[in-house]
């Protein structure tokens, strides 16, 4: 940041370079990004639409409506004393926990506009209502990609006991919520129509987003930007490079990660770790809703990161831990012999796990009540 503000014009040259070599990148492959935006197009239409635009219109309904604030009540306890957030948060919680992705963010910044939440608790529920579906991990990854429900299950328990783990984290040294303040409530019709059009604007963002990212994705294979990555990366020994591989897939986009990981047969805790981290694809749709943002950059990036090496932990913690009849076989087949982060290192996997989650804890509460950067 301090070489930006020295050098005021670095920024304006790095977007116009960008812009340039893809635009290059666009000319010399369009039949391979146009095959490939066809087919996020499809996936669009006949999976991520149907799975998410319910849950988007209730999330949205139940804050437009005073939903938000009756069901709460009962949680209310429960919510202030485990996550110190107002009784109103409980269901988009919920939501952000089994709608998808970009649910429960966009109740975030609903209860954000609407005056229900302040900003440092809006940054601190950013960190951790960031999480796959249920419908997603267990219907399409678990049935459909790896044909067995139970692992899919497996995962989804993983992403979400992490998830509400890290929910806890945040809390530690913030202050007691106080009473949110009720807005007006909304004829149920107009709360309606407004849910559904606000989530038809947000599903449409998040087609968007994934159209772009799967261009973007077939450019860096299509150059060979992305094999000369996983080639670099694997002089490191951490991975194989298959496993990078599937790896940077996540990184990118969370659906093609997961095309890769199963063309690869990646062992099932890289889908643990890719599922919570996200991917940048959907960090895109999730930061879109705040203007400006009440989180700064690095600390999203950071809880990111730490939900995917908890989720991945939680993994492999539940297969040691449950009965062997529970466990899939999938999950089985030698899966902490994927990477010494995630099998012999054990000791050393938890100390970077705690160091990460003891770095995120201090350095939000040192900016409690302090202005974010946009």
């Amino acid at each position: 940041m301090k070489l930006f503000r020295r050098f005021p014009w670095i920024p304006a040259f790095l977007c116009a370079l960008g812009f340039l070599l893809f635009l290059l990148a666009l000319l010399l492959y369009p039949d391979a990004v146009r095959s490939r935006t066809a087919s996020s197009i499809s996936y669009c239409l006949s999976v991520l639409t149907p799975s998410l635009f319910p849950f988007m219109a209730l999330s949205s309904f139940a804050v437009h409506s005073p939903a938000a604030q009756f069901l709460g009540r009962p949680l209310d306890g429960l919510t202030r004393r485990v996550f110190r957030l107002p009784g109103c948060c409980a269901i988009t919680i919920l939501m952000g926990f089994i709608g998808g992705y970009p649910t429960g963010a966009r109740g975030v910044s609903l209860l954000l506009e609407k005056g229900q939440i302040t900003r440092q608790q809006a940054s601190r529920m950013l960190l951790f209502c960031v999480n796959p579906g249920l419908a997603f991990v267990v219907s399409f990854l678990g049935t459909g990609v790896l044909g067995n429900a139970r692992l899919g299950w497996l995962l989804f328990l993983s992403v979400t006991v992490s998830g509400l783990l890290l929910g806890i984290i945040t809390a530690f040294g913030a202050p007691p919520a106080q009473s949110s303040t009720a807005s007006p409530p909304e004829a149920v019709s107009g709360a309606l129509m407004d849910s559904v059009t606000d989530s038809a604007r947000s599903v449409l963002l998040m087609c968007a987003c994934v159209v772009l990212f799967s261009g973007f994705s077939t450019v860096l294979l299509s150059c060979g930007a992305f094999q000369t990555t996983v080639q670099w990366l694997s002089r490191t020994r951490f991975f194989s490079p298959l496993e990078w591989a599937a790896l940077l897939s996540f990184v990118v986009e969370v659906t093609g990660g997961i095309g890769s990981a199963a063309q690869l047969e990646a062992a099932p805790v890289f889908y643990a770790f890719g599922l919570a981290f996200g991917g940048l694809c959907v960090h895109m749709q999730v930061l879109a809703f705040f203007h400006p943002l009440p989180v700064k950059l690095r600390y999203f990036f950071l809880s990111r990161f730490v939900h995917g090496l908890m989720s991945a932990g939680a993994f492999l913690l539940l297969c040691r831990l449950l009965p062997s009849g529970i466990v899939p076989a999938a999950a089985t087949v030698n899966p902490l012999s994927c990477a010494p982060a995630f099998s012999g290192q054990i000791l050393g996997g938890a100390s970077l796990l705690l160091m990460s989650s003891a770095f995120l804890l201090i350095t939000q509460n040192q900016t409690a009540g302090k202005p974010h950067l946009q």
